[in-house]
């Protein structure tokens, strides 16, 4: 893939020499890239990187000078990204040509002297103290642009701008049945400005959105909701269930009008709103308690209503701090919030443990049917865990060998030391799989890390196995010598998938989300972006199809996408197998983007100039435009359980 195209590469070193001087086509400014990232001398990375693949067998070196060499060496193995694929896949390392010490007798026992460093260096930084309160994902007319503690700037929200959308209108449509051979206005198969009169002038803050979801919410900035999309089990929170509300329409909490929003969460069949008071609300389907309301006798709510969460009583949780809810996320039937302390809290399905309460509470109903200890109303968890093996500095174990796991094939694990004051800054949830990622310290001395748990079908959670999680478990490869200068700092899921954005815009993923492809069973560069320059702003991953939005103008998008949701073109190829330009958005800085089934939104920013220029050559959509589209819809009704009604056939003789 190339670099970027029209926009530079925002922090660019100018007047840097362009020679070669490594393979690949590696110039002075990429050595001292990599310098930078990796904290490793430019000498250091050169030889790294003329050593063709085959590795450098030395004691650790770090840019630390006299404090690198008066520490303990490793293990004589290879210390390079190569060395470690290497080990990960089992395989002895090659030899090099130039080395004088003998080579290690397994790559096991070389992984464990890489971890055993870091989990050194992680000692020496004393106890975690992390930079709080978390604040909302999206900034309120006059609000703080960042947190600040300690001298860094930290928790940036993107910035607003115009809504656009690609993908289709119709949200009855996806996931039911294909798109027609005729391509209609309202089937937006490149992105669209979406309805910018029904916004005026206001600026679109936040989007939410998710990989099951044919609805979605828009936040501006002045704190007003907006919700579009499926209704049929009253997800909108209008007071009523209809087939499909096709332009933003206003939200309110219950018959508030006065609350304003912060943010939101939007699962298959529910949504739940964070109101800027510390307080969130949910409506929609509530078969397995997924709104959080204590009342997992209503089957479904069609207007928003508080959510119960537990110790919210008077502000203050069970240990006298100020309960402040700042993020919702939202999976088939499980909902997630965080809270401006770093606290989660979760409630809905167990079936999966994707609760993170350490169980699933299976139990018979009946016979050939089982039922699962599903959660009303949202309760705080606060237990993590990495496998026994993570801990002790070497690899979790293997289902296929029996290493390292229990008699019913689950990865041993034992609970992290600083694990009941563990604080988050991010959490997302997939279909039936949650990832959260660690609040950031003061001074940056610790590197934060990913939390994944629930369903682990295609490695989604990132452990290098297919099996469930039930506690929070630590993604033991994502921490270590190469994330202390380009930590994690966000992390979204697809449907069966995980992408976690780093400090420096690389993007790690995990899962699958093409029916036609292989698994990635743990966090791998996407390199397509990473090698070519790209620095990622903000990652979408929908039900078959992830985007990614950058710092130089570029979106690109990739898997599935039926309903125009990759945003090729009306006469462009409908998949890819790997990261292709989304042409529509070719200049336009895309701050956040977001994934659902049959459609992916955009906030397209409009600040200057050069913004308006790009802007022009995105197509708007108003209701005129798709007018037959909406008559059509006003005759769609709903069953009581929410699906749509049935046409009925000829009368029988």
């Amino acid at each position: 893939m190339p670099r970027g195209r029209k926009r530079a590469a925002d922090g660019a070193a100018p007047g840097v020499s362009g020679a070669y001087l490594a393979p690949g086509g590696g110039t002075a400014a990429d050595i001292a890239k990599l310098s930078k990232e990796l904290d490793l001398p430019p000498d250091a990375v050169t030889a790294m990187m003329n050593c063709g693949g085959q590795g450098v067998r030395s004691s650790r070196r770090s840019a630390g000078g006299d404090e690198a060499a008066a520490a303990p060496a490793v293990d004589p193995a290879m210390m390079n990204v190569w060395g470690d694929f290497m080990s990960e896949e089992m395989a002895a390392p090659a030899p090099a040509p130039a080395a004088s010490q003998p080579a290690a007798s397994s790559a096991p026992k070389a992984s464990s002297g890489t971890t055993a460093v870091a989990a050194s260096d992680e000692a020496a930084a004393g106890p975690r103290e992390y930079v709080l309160p978390v604040p909302p994902r999206m900034r309120l007319e006059n609000g703080k642009k960042a947190s600040k503690k300690g001298g860094d700037e930290v928790y940036e929200a993107p910035a607003p701008g115009l809504l656009a959308q690609t993908g289709t209108l119709d949200a009855s449509v996806p996931g039911r049945s294909a798109l027609s051979k005729t391509i209609e206005p309202h089937e937006l198969m490149a992105p669209h400005l979406l309805f910018p009169s029904v916004f005026g002038k206001s600026k679109i803050a936040f989007l939410a959105t998710s990989p099951l979801a044919c609805h979605s919410v828009a936040i501006t900035t002045d704190g007003t909701a907006y919700g579009w999309g499926r209704n049929e089990s009253g997800q909108l929170g209008l007071g009523y269930a209809s087939a499909v509300v096709p332009v933003p329409t206003p939200l309110s909490a219950g018959d508030d009008d006065s609350i304003k929003f912060v943010g939101a969460g939007v699962g298959k069949y529910h949504t739940i709103l964070v109101g800027s008071n510390g307080l969130a609300y949910a409506s929609g389907g509530n078969l397995c308690g997924q709104l959080g309301i204590n009342n997992q006798g209503a089957a479904r709510i069609e207007k928003f209503r508080k959510c119960s969460v537990m110790g919210q009583v008077g502000g203050e949780d069970e240990e006298g701090e100020d309960v402040k809810i700042v993020q919702a996320s939202c999976g088939e039937s499980i909902s997630a919030l965080l809270s401006s302390a770093g606290h989660l809290y979760t409630t809905g399905s167990s079936e999966f443990g994707q609760l993170g309460d350490g169980e699933t509470g299976e139990y018979i109903v009946s016979a050939g049917k089982l039922g699962f200890a599903n959660c009303a109303k949202f309760v705080k968890r606060s237990t993590f865990v990495q496998s026994e093996a993570d801990a002790a500095g070497g690899y979790a174990g293997n289902l296929m060998t029996g290493k390292g796991v229990d008699s019913s094939g689950k990865v041993k694990c034992v609970g992290l030391e600083d694990s009941g004051t563990i604080r988050l800054a991010n959490v997302a949830c997939g279909k039936h799989h949650t990832v959260a990622v660690e609040a950031p310290t003061v001074g940056q001395k610790h590197v934060p890390r990913v939390f994944t748990w629930g369903c682990g079908d295609y490695g989604c959670l990132g452990h290098g196995i297919q099996a469930d999680e039930y506690t929070p478990r630590l993604v033991g490869s994502m921490r270590g010598p190469i994330f202390a200068s380009n930590h994690p700092v966000s992390a979204v899921a697809g449907s069966n998938c995980t992408l976690v954005l780093t400090k420096h815009g690389h993007v790690y993923y995990f899962g699958k989300h093409k029916q036609n492809s292989e698994a990635t069973m743990r966090p791998t560069l996407v390199d397509a972006l990473a090698n070519n320059g790209h620095v990622v702003a903000s990652v979408g991953a929908g039900n078959q199809h992830v985007v990614c939005t950058t710092k130089n103008g570029v979106t690109v998008s990739w898997g599935h996408g039926n309903h125009g949701e990759l945003g090729f073109g009306k006469d462009e190829n409908k998949s890819s197998s790997k990261p292709k330009f989304v042409n529509g958005l070719d200049s336009c800085l895309v701050t956040e983007v977001a994934c659902g089934m049959g459609h992916t939104l955009f906030i397209v920013r409009n600040d200057d100039a050069e913004d308006a220029k790009a802007l022009k050559n995105v197509p708007t959509v108003e209701k005129e435009d798709v007018a037959a589209f909406l008559e059509s819809i006003k005759g769609k009704e709903v069953e009581e359980d929410g699906e749509p009604a049935k046409k009925k056939g000829r009368p029988k003789k």
